[in-house]
């Protein structure tokens, strides 16, 4: 019997959810840019096409001129020529109209070609800046903010903003430009007709005032709630293993219906709200065609001389026009408005301060001997969370650093401050002497090697994957790491060998073997200082010894960090230090250790048991 789905939003299921929309940059009760200064920042970014932009400008004025123009023609056609029978210079004045239609089609055709190429360059600009800006980024940006979100930013925002540019920037200029040329034709033609054709603005006015501020807040509202949706999504996709193996499949599509329904009717409540203008003018636009009529067959009855036949027919045409403008102006808006919402969420990151700053006067590490301290250092990833509470290490050049203790007991955190990942909260780190705060980021991480226990692979061979470390090492200085990281026999056996491609991740070669290759990768680089984040817990015990050999080698003579579950494979660290809720409960030798009879002695025989 099929299990009934439960799209009830409980407790549980609802703080689940949350998580997602807490990976925006704001909250849902700051206060958003305006609509405005987003339209000015990208106007800003426009500036770099001045020339190319006045020149669609110029296309799009010669364009409505032209449209314009074969209207003045049309009513001397039908004045002059038809209402009075009058044949000579018919055919000429057909010509000119026929002419001026073409310039037209011409004009707004090239105004059009141009921008699409004003558009692109833009959005590489805009691309750019927000690819450098998050290479910039400290670590701490990535652990706060979903992937899915970041791509949708990236990607779904960037290309919204591209249409958008492309068809409404052309739509928009051509519908202002042609509202002011229309009204004024209109106005010499008869200011009388003009007035009273008028007298529906003020009401247009009002609406359109109280639907754009209403609008706005959806359009935003549903741009987050989606980049909220492809956060979810993207973790699903990453924990398929995870849920299969946990038979949780339905759980996470009922979690997932909760989330899309809700970004359903978000959508469907921001663009009823762009669209309602629409009817509101088209009603308006009638009401006035309407009035047109009978006021110009009232100033005819009386005589007036600017009330003829071809003079009310252009005139009708011209306010379908202005009203078919305002028309084209309100659908504009709704893309207007989801793309404005877009660029708020693209300048959030241009602007985001989560940046690791150089002081003013930071100098270069450039000889680096690998002293490392930590004095007195409590750090917190929260205000209101300290993860280590006034920690102190000194390890000399060379010397093996084990960190041990129970999940969650700051041993991560302990090289993420060491990297500057993460700037401490007090006390201070020194590398030979030097504060890190006191030296560019760049170089100190120029003399750190870390191999994480999550392997990072990017989709290229071996033999650049590995090349990363060093990015103007020979093939020979390659195959050379990758011989003391134990990884070269099995590439052997691949068949393009060094020049084997990588899926995404690396996820065509086994756990392991990733590892080896980051392995490798740290050998290339010759760091001064190492660290080995979980380096061998996730490999067999035949890998692990060779592994730990090419460790040996490697970590001879520099300053080494350790974090290991198997305390088998920290037995000749100099020090190895045991840490508990942020604390350093212990330290010393293995042998020490174990004398000692502490949380240490437990952890081993505990490890013995299993």
């Amino acid at each position: 019997m099929t299990k009934k789905q439960d799209n009830t939003i409980t407790p549980e299921r609802k703080s689940r959810l949350d998580l997602y929309k807490r990976s925006t940059f704001r909250k849902r009760n700051e206060k958003p840019q305006q609509g405005l200064k987003t339209t000015l920042r990208v106007i800003k970014y426009l500036n770099y096409e001045r020339k190319g932009i006045t020149i669609v400008i110029i296309l799009i004025l010669l364009s409505i001129i032209f449209s314009l123009g074969g209207e003045q023609v049309k009513k001397i056609l039908l004045d002059d020529f038809i209402k009075k029978g009058i044949s000579e210079g018919f055919a000429l004045h057909v010509a000119y109209l026929a002419i001026l239609y073409l310039l037209e089609i011409i004009t707004t055709f090239s105004s059009s070609f141009l921008m699409i190429g004003i558009t692109q360059r833009t959005l590489k600009m805009m691309r750019r800046n927000i690819f450098i800006k998050l290479q910039n980024l400290a670590v701490s940006f990535f652990d706060r903010n979903r992937d899915g979100d970041l791509m949708t930013r990236i990607t779904s925002d960037v290309d919204n903003i591209s249409s958008t540019m492309t068809q409404s920037f052309i739509s928009f200029i051509t519908s202002v430009m042609t509202l002011i040329l229309t009204i004024s034709v209109m106005f010499w033609m008869s200011w009388k007709l003009s007035l009273i054709a008028c007298v529906t603005i003020p009401i247009l006015y009002i609406a359109a005032k109280k639907v754009t501020d209403v609008s706005r807040k959806r359009f935003r509202q549903m741009r987050y709630e989606r980049g909220a949706l492809n956060g979810f999504v993207a973790e699903q996709i990453n924990g398929a293993k995870v849920i299969q193996s946990f038979c949780q499949e339905q759980e996470i599509i009922n979690e997932f219906i909760i989330e899309s329904t809700r970004v359903k009717d978000i959508t469907i409540n921001a663009l009823a709200w762009g669209s309602f203008m629409t009817p509101v003018i088209g009603f308006l636009n009638r009401l006035r065609y309407i009035i047109i009529i009978t006021a110009g067959a009232l100033l005819a009855i009386k005589g007036d001389p600017t009330a003829t036949i071809g003079t009310i027919a252009v005139f009708l045409t011209l306010a379908d026009r202005f009203g078919g403008q305002i028309n084209n102006l309100a659908n504009l808006y709704i893309d207007i408005q989801n793309a404005l919402s877009g660029a708020e969420r693209i300048f959030e990151i241009i602007d985001d301060q989560t940046i690791i700053k150089d002081g003013d006067n930071a100098i270069e590490l450039t000889t680096v001997k690998g002293h490392v301290v930590l004095k007195n250092v409590t750090f917190g990833y929260l205000d209101d969370k300290i993860v280590l509470k006034n920690v102190s290490i000194d390890a000399k050049p060379g010397m093996k650093i084990a960190l041990v203790g129970h999940t969650g007991a700051g041993k991560t955190t302990i090289i993420n401050l060491i990297t500057r990942f993460y700037d401490v909260n007090e006390g201070d780190i020194l590398i030979d002497g030097k504060n890190i705060k006191d030296i560019t980021q760049q170089s100190l991480l120029d003399h750190i090697g870390i191999v994480l226990q999550d392997t990072h692979l990017f989709s290229d061979t071996i033999l650049e994957n590995v090349r990363f470390g060093k990015l103007d090492a020979t093939d020979e200085e390659v195959i050379e790491a990758c011989k003391l990281a134990k990884c070269h026999e099995f590439i052997m056996k691949l068949p393009d060998k060094y020049h084997t491609k990588l899926a995404p991740n690396g996820s065509n070669l086994s756990y392991g073997q990733r590892q080896l290759l980051s392995i490798a990768r740290t050998i290339l680089k010759n760091p001064d200082i190492l660290i080995l984040d979980e380096a061998t817990s996730s490999v067999d015990t035949i890998t692990e010894m060779t592994i730990q050999q090419a460790l040996k080698n490697l970590t001879k003579g520099k300053t080494s960090f350790i974090i290991a579950h198997r305390l088998s494979t920290i037995r000749e660290a100099d020090l190895i230090i045991v840490l508990e809720d942020g604390k350093i409960i212990e330290q010393g030798t293995h042998e020490e250790l174990l004398n000692h009879k502490g949380i240490y002695y437990r952890l081993h025989h505990a490890k013995d048991a299993t």
